[in-house]
Parts: C-alpha cells; sequence; structure tokens
C-alpha cells in the first residue's frame, strides 16, 4: 500500500473536482473509471514491492491482479463507451509510473521531479473523470485539472518545510535550506491564490475555490514562523488529508464554476 497518506487524497479529490465541474453523468463509466484509477493506483507500489523482493509466483499475484483489473476497466471505458481519449491518460500514467519506479531504485522516491510529475499526472484524474461522465473534454475539463495542480504542488513545499525544520533540530547546518524553503513556498503559494483569485474574478471559477488556496498560504506562513523543531509526520500527514477535503468541500459548494 502507498505509505504517503497525501497520496490518497492527490488521486481521490481531482476525479470528485472532475465530476463536481462535470455536473454528474454517466454512471457506469465513471465508476469504471474510479475502478481502473484506484487498481492502476496500487499497481505501483506493489510491483515496486515485487521488484525490491522476493521474485516468487505469489509475489507476483497481486501487481498481476491489479494490471489485470486496470487493463479490464480500461478496455471497458474506451471500446464499450467508446472513450478512446483515455488511452492518452493511460499512457502519461503508464509514463509516470515508469519515472517513479526509475526514480525509486536510483533511491529519489522523494525528488522534485517524482513529486511533482506525480501531482500532474494525479490531477489529470479531473479531465478522465470529466470525460468519464459527460463524453467530452471541454475548457471546464482542464480547467478542473490546472486547479487541482496547482493546489496539490503546494503541499510539496509544506512538507519539505517540516522535513528540513526536523532536520535542522539536530543538524544546524540545514537552517539556510529551511529559510530558502520557506521563501520558495510562501511565494508559490501566494502565487497560486493570485492565479485562483484573478480566474475567479474573471469569471472562469466559483469565488470559493480561493478559500482552500487561502488556507494553505496561512498554513505555510504559520509553518514558516517555526524554527528547526521536530515534526510529527503522521499527524502532518493527516492534517493534509483535511485540508484536501476542504478543498474539494469548496469546489462543491461553489460548483466549480
Amino acid at each position: 500500500m502507498p505509505r504517503e497518506h497525501g497520496s490518497w487524497a492527490v488521486l481521490i479529490a481531482p476525479i470528485l473536482a472532475g465530476l463536481i465541474a462535470a455536473g454528474g453523468g454517466r454512471a457506469t463509466p465513471v465508476a469504471l473509471l474510479c475502478l481502473a484509477a484506484l487498481a492502476a493506483f496500487l499497481f505501483r507500489p506493489a510491483l515496486q514491492a515485487f521488484l525490491s523482493g522476493p521474485r516468487s509466483a505469489r509475489a507476483i499475484a497481486r501487481p498481476a491482479a491489479l494490471g489485470v483489473l486496470a487493463a479490464a476497466c480500461g478496455a471497458a471505458l474506451v471500446f464499450k463507451d467508446r472513450l478512446w481519449r483515455l488511452t492518452a491518460f493511460a499512457a502519461a500514467a503508464a509514463l509516470m509510473m515508469g519515472l517513479s519506479l526509475y526514480l525509486a531504485r536510483k533511491r529519489r522516491a522523494m525528488s522534485w521531479e517524482n513529486e511533482v510529475a506525480g501531482i500532474l499526472v494525479l490531477s489529470l484524474g479531473a479531465p478522465a473523470a470529466f470525460y468519464a461522465a459527460r463524453g467530452t473534454l471541454p475548457f471546464a475539463a482542464w480547467a478542473a485539472w490546472a486547479v487541482c495542480a496547482l493546489y496539490f504542488v503546494g503541499p510539496v513545499f509544506f512538507v519539505k518545510l517540516a522535513v528540513l525544520q526536523h532536520r535542522a533540530a539536530a543538524n544546524p547546518a540545514d537552517t539556510a535550506a529551511l529559510e530558502r524553503m520557506r521563501r520558495a513556498g510562501t511565494a508559490y503559494h501566494a502565487g497560486a491564490l493570485s492565479a485562483v483569485s484573478a480566474a475567479a474574478w474573471a469569471g472562469w471559477l466559483t469565488p470559493l475555490a480561493a478559500v482552500p488556496f487561502a488556507a494553505a498560504l496561512h498554513k505555510m506562513w504559520r509553518r514558516g514562523l517555526r524554527g528547526p523543531g521536530k515534526t510529527d509526520f503522521k499527524r502532518l500527514g493527516w492534517a493534509e488529508v483535511g485540508y484536501s477535503c476542504v478543498f474539494v468541500l469548496a469546489l462543491a459548494a461553489g460548483r466549480f464554476f
């Protein structure tokens, strides 16, 4: 199972955002898409565990079953429901999975490129869900992707700041890197809030979409006021799940557009 609590939020929230933007739609394709996305999401850590452990028939059973389930649901969506564009989403997910497995072997699973690329690909759940629900990919579907990607890149800065604060408590040499991360994270969150606020002012998004971005900026600012110190990462992970729920609820309350 994925070890990061936040990764579940990055999987589920974009799918919900896409369905909110679509305003509902066909239930069966949406259910198949959700099942395929879940199977593909669980496939990567299962395959990684197989590749890094004993390669027995029992060890390959779980990734094989998940891969077959994802492929079967995807085939039904493409060939039965004629959602041909989902093949592009599947290709992006496969490329991301390959990159993630490669970086994990290089012990760079927590690198910037891996985390940001993973967020950009998982955020494709928003247009994919819209497409499954409505059979089209209008501007609203890609706006949902952009908002989700913009929001979920933010926690990368936040968590890395917390990690540096944790390390600096034992090694003061990390204090300079901590300060750089604080400035970069605050600047990113301020820029994200400005972009979403401008989109809301232009009428492209609901004004409520700015609420979770404002909360994220406040969270980053408060974290930045702390000096070096120990961090409870389990508690921090669950807090990020809570913030993700606020993000989805804000979009749902404003019906996205």
